[in-house]
């Protein structure tokens, strides 16, 4: 009799097993079973059957993807210029300029090289960011940028503004009094 029970056991393991991994679970099921060359006949009622459909969408089926809520694309922008201040690199360092993408920032404008600083792990370089700023003092830098470079200081939520190349050793005004603003931002997908 021990015997016979621990065969039924075993039975219910697979069965459930089966219909998590792959079975359809709608309604009432018919599972046959060849335990010791003998035929086991098993229905499942309808409310087993739910709560095994539940466990396959939690355990085996893979979420859908995050929905990013408004707060979610928040972020923090302040701008950076290629003074020393801002970047500790003197023009006649031989990477001056040079972003972590290899893409050079000499001789170019906030427009003409529309770039920012990310942290890779938030935004990965390459990624084209539309920024949408909140204040209407901001509304001007409204726009697609790439994100071409990371800094010393950027991490997280914190992004930050290339305001271009004014050739001086003291940082511009626009860097110095752009200061820290509240952002949303989206990753464009090609």
């Amino acid at each position: 009799m021990r015997r016979n029970s621990l065969n039924h056991k075993k039975l219910l393991i697979s069965v459930i097993s089966a219909f998590i991994l792959f079975g359809s679970t709608n309604g009432n099921h018919v599972v046959n079973k060849d335990i010791n060359n003998t035929k086991y006949i098993n229905y499942m009622r309808s409310d087993v059957c739910e709560v095994l459909k539940q466990m396959r969408r939690q355990y085996i089926v893979k979420p859908k993807e995050k929905v990013i809520t408004r707060e979610e694309n928040l972020f923090l922008i302040s701008a950076y210029d290629l003074s020393y201040q801002s970047c500790q690199k003197s023009r006649s360092n031989k990477e001056y300029g040079i972003t972590s993408s290899g893409f050079s920032l000499r001789g170019h404008t906030l427009q003409s090289a529309r770039t920012i600083a990310t942290d890779p792990t938030i935004i990965p370089t390459s990624s084209k960011v539309r920024l949408k700023f909140k204040d209407t003092e901001y509304k001007r830098f409204d726009g697609i940028y790439t994100s071409r470079d990371v800094g010393g200081r950027i991490f997280g939520k914190h992004i930050d503004l290339f305001a271009g190349d004014f050739g001086n050793y003291k940082p511009s005004k626009l860097a110095t009094e752009f200061g820290n603003v509240i952002c949303e931002v989206e990753i464009i997908k090609d």
